[in-house]
């Protein structure tokens, strides 16, 4: 007499149903993940450029001292070489930097994942920033000339502006609101 043993794999049918319920769960957290990857990516991207700029500030005045020394309509090439930008703008690791400046102040626009890659969208992955020169006392020393470097120096950081401003204030975490829309046009 033979005793069948019940076997110990899976069925077809059992099998099929654990791809059915793996495919809907995957089909429903995907676009989630998605979101949250890109939102990531240019959360660090702002934070990046940010730092970069202030970077590329900081050994602008290591090497030719504080703004109000610099020559008349020097600073953004001064910045320009620091950021080490390539002919077509790019720095070494591909981000986007356009630089408008006066003896002033300073405006930076960061593409963070370059002019080739989506969105391409302000508050996305272009963020502006703004550099103020801040103005040296007027008092100056006996022989009439500005002071040296560390006496009244009062220049301002690199400050995100817009939307990089708001990721910065957030701990360069986009919120729901500011993802759904970046401009704050609504």
């Amino acid at each position: 007499m033979f005793i069948f043993k019940k076997s110990k794999a899976f069925t077809f049918a059992e099998l099929a149903l654990v791809l059915i319920v793996i495919g809907i769960v995957s089909m429903l957290t995907v676009p989630a993940l998605r979101k949250f990857i890109f939102r990531s990516q240019f959360e660090r991207g702002a934070q990046k450029a940010y730092f970069t700029l202030n970077e590329a500030y900081d050994e602008a005045v290591l090497l030719y001292g504080p703004p109000h020394k610099w020559e008349t309509g020097k600073a953004g090439s001064y910045i320009q070489e620091q950021l080490k930008l390539q002919e077509n703008g790019l720095t070494p690791d591909g981000m986007e930097i356009q630089i408008s400046c006066t003896d002033e102040n300073c405006e930076f626009i960061a593409d963070v994942n370059g002019p080739k890659k989506e969105p391409n969208e302000a508050g996305r992955d272009i963020f502006e920033y703004k550099l103020s020169f801040g103005k040296v006392d007027p008092k100056e020393n006996e022989k009439g000339e500005l002071p040296d470097v560390g006496e009244v120096d009062i220049t301002e950081r690199v400050i995100p502006q817009e939307t990089a401003y708001e990721l910065m204030q957030n701990n360069w975490k986009y919120t729901d609101d500011l993802w759904n829309d970046p401009t704050g046009s609504n």
